[in-house]
């Protein structure tokens, strides 16, 4: 399993107050080693200097809507691109 690491940075020149500042995919077995991970990376990307951590995994499993196969897709695909939602098979 893999996990994708989001690291935001403050910055009020954005509509949000944060802009994306890293993403890297690190291949951790669970949530607790990912957790082990960002805390190593706390003297680099100190939170007092206005960063941000967020990790999601990098894959999730869905069903295809017409065969029932289960598929794995990245977590950030939109919509229209899976195969487990109706807008999909509709274009």
């Amino acid at each position: 399993m893999s996990y994708t690491l989001y690291i935001y940075k403050a910055d009020k020149r954005c509509k949000t107050g944060e802009r994306l500042f890293s993403t890297t995919v690190w291949p951790v077995k669970d949530d607790n080693a990912m957790r082990r991970t960002v805390a190593e990376l706390f003297p680099l990307y100190r939170p007092e200097d206005g960063f941000r951590f967020d990790w999601t995994p990098s894959m999730k499993t869905v069903r295809n809507l017409m065969s029932g196969v289960e598929i794995e897709i990245p977590h950030d695909t939109p919509r229209s691109c899976d195969p487990s939602s109706e807008l999909y098979w509709s274009m």
